[in-house]
């Protein structure tokens, strides 16, 4: 949110890139994806791998995770079509929604790349997408690590989605050797007396997008890094992996990680996710308005910046309230009608 409202005006200075390094709103969705990825697969290996993968199972799955994410979703995609189409003629706005004028379809389908009420809204395309994915992933990694790892670098090579299906399956490594992780002596470690350099390391690999918007790469990076298909996204999601690999290993970090306004923010960060912009973009389009009533550079920034954090976190509260928890609900009611009945049941 904050990310967002600093880089709509000061996104080209000096500044602002150098900030970005350490408030890394942008490759905050690598840590996004890598975290979906282990959150959604640890059914699967935790506790135990009980959890039956099949036809039924996956149709449970894709209607609760559809429902859960499409609800809110639409809800907010209203939201910003009456904001960007709101005229004082109502038959009009009806008629162009009717007849899908705006071609606000094709936005609110979520898989065709359409994101103009709601820019931010192609990182929920990645998440819906290949978040479908994750059983598949999951039975393949239950079975064969070799052949789970095949078939990351097949993606790799192939550049078809490539970065996002990486940081899902560097998630559910995760949560494979989560145990491994949680219990690994980092102090025993021959790379210990390092570690400065090494979290130095991760921290620029996190941050390279930036970096590199201050040292542009060259023609010769640039070609290789074409030839094997790579984004720069690859390379933030394998940070993003150490990074929570590090939270997962120290119990002091996750004490931190865990204290009451973090949960809070965790529990309406969707929410938070899609109506922050509508926030973003009301201030943006009357910033020299309100400025003129405001007054003073330094002020109008606080004061409008204070505006949009407020005022996104009380409507977030109030969205995860009235839509997001029941679509929650609805999604699990829609997945248990559809749930194959167990044994006795058929035959009763």
């Amino acid at each position: 949110m904050i990310y967002h409202f600093i880089g709509w005006r000061w996104g080209e200075t000096l500044g602002y890139k150098l900030g970005s390094m350490v408030f890394n709103g942008s490759d905050a969705v690598s840590l996004f994806f890598v975290l979906s990825g282990l959150v959604l697969s640890w059914k699967y290996f935790h506790p135990d791998e009980s959890v039956k993968i099949d036809g039924a199972h996956f149709r449970q799955y894709v209607l609760n995770r559809v429902v859960r994410l499409y609800v809110p979703f639409l809800a907010a995609l209203g939201l910003y079509y009456l904001y960007n189409h709101r005229a004082d003629d109502l038959g009009l706005l009806v008629r162009q929604f009717v007849t899908n004028e705006t071609h606000w379809v094709e936005e609110a389908l979520l898989i065709r790349g359409k994101h103009d009420l709601y820019l931010p809204a192609w990182t929920l395309e990645v998440e819906m997408v290949v978040s479908l994915l994750v059983p598949f992933l999951a039975l393949l990694l239950r079975n064969s690590r070799v052949m789970f790892v095949s078939l990351l670098l097949v993606i790799l090579a192939t550049g078809a989605f490539s970065w996002a299906v990486l940081h899902f399956g560097l998630g559910m490594l995760l949560t494979y050797y989560f145990r491994n992780i949680e219990q690994y002596d980092i102090k025993k470690a021959r790379w210990y007396p390092y570690r400065y350099g090494i979290y130095l390391l991760i921290f620029a690999l996190y941050s390279i997008r930036h970096i590199t918007r201050i040292y542009p790469l060259g023609d010769i990076q640039n070609y290789w890094l074409g030839l094997f298909r790579l984004d720069l996204f690859h390379f933030t999601g394998l940070a993003a992996g150490a990074i929570l690999a590090l939270v997962i290993n120290q119990p002091l970090l996750q004490r931190w990680l865990t204290i009451r306004p973090l949960l809070f923010l965790g529990r309406i960060s969707y929410s938070l996710y899609l109506l922050h912009w509508l926030f973003v973009i009301f201030v943006m389009d009357r910033w020299d308005y309100l400025a003129s009533l405001i007054g003073g550079e330094r002020r109008v920034y606080w004061v409008l910046l204070a505006f949009v954090v407020v005022g996104t976190l009380i409507a977030s509260t109030i969205f995860n309230i009235l839509v997001e928890r029941p679509a929650i609900r609805l999604g699990k009611k829609v997945a248990d009608r559809f749930a194959p009945k167990p044994a006795y049941q058929k035959a009763v």
